[in-house]
C-alpha cells in the first residue's frame, strides 16, 4: 500500500500518508521559500490529497497531488439504516499553520469564498510539532 506524490512533473512513492504529505510540503517549500501554512484537501471519492502552500491566508504556487491506494471499504460494509445520497456526502478540508490565528484565518477565507457550503458539520483541532491543524467537516 503506497502513496504517490506528484509535483511539477516528478513523482515518488512513499509507504505512508504522513510521509507522502510531508514530502509534498517539503517539495513546495523548496520551490517557494517560507510558507505560513498549508491547504490540504482530500477527495474521498478518488482517495487523492491536494496540497498547496499558503502565504498570508492565500494559496500560492503549484499543487502537489498525493494519490492514495484504492479505498478498502465496500458498499456492503456501510450501515444499512440509511442509504447515502450523492449530495449528502461529508467532505473534509484541512488547514495547517504556525499559529492558531493563521489557521483560523485560512479557514475563514476559504469558507468565505465557498457559497456552496451552507454550514459546517464539525471541526477538529489539534496542535502539531510544527504548528496547528484545523479540520473542517462540511456538506455541499
Amino acid at each position: 500500500m503506497n502513496y504517490r506524490v506528484e509535483y511539477n512533473g516528478d513523482d515518488i512513492d512513499l509507504p505512508t500518508l504522513d510521509a507522502a504529505l510531508d514530502n509534498a510540503k517539503r517539495a513546495i517549500a523548496s520551490d517557494l521559500g517560507p510558507i505560513s501554512g498549508w491547504s490540504v484537501e482530500h477527495d474521498e471519492s478518488i482517495n487523492d490529497w491536494f496540497v498547496q502552500g499558503v502565504v498570508d491566508g492565500k494559496a500560492v504556487g503549484a499543487t502537489a497531488v498525493v494519490t492514495g491506494p484504492e479505498p478498502m471499504l465496500t458498499a456492503r460494509n456501510f450501515p444499512r439504516h440509511a442509504p447515502a445520497l450523492a449530495d449528502d456526502l461529508a467532505h473534509r478540508r484541512v488547514f495547517t499553520g504556525s499559529t492558531p490565528a493563521d489557521v483560523l484565518a485560512m479557514a475563514a477565507n476559504w469558507l468565505a469564498g465557498r457559497p456552496e457550503v451552507p454550514a459546517v458539520d464539525d471541526l477538529g483541532w489539534r496542535s502539531r510539532r510544527d504548528g496547528f491543524e484545523l479540520r473542517v467537516y462540511y456538506r455541499v
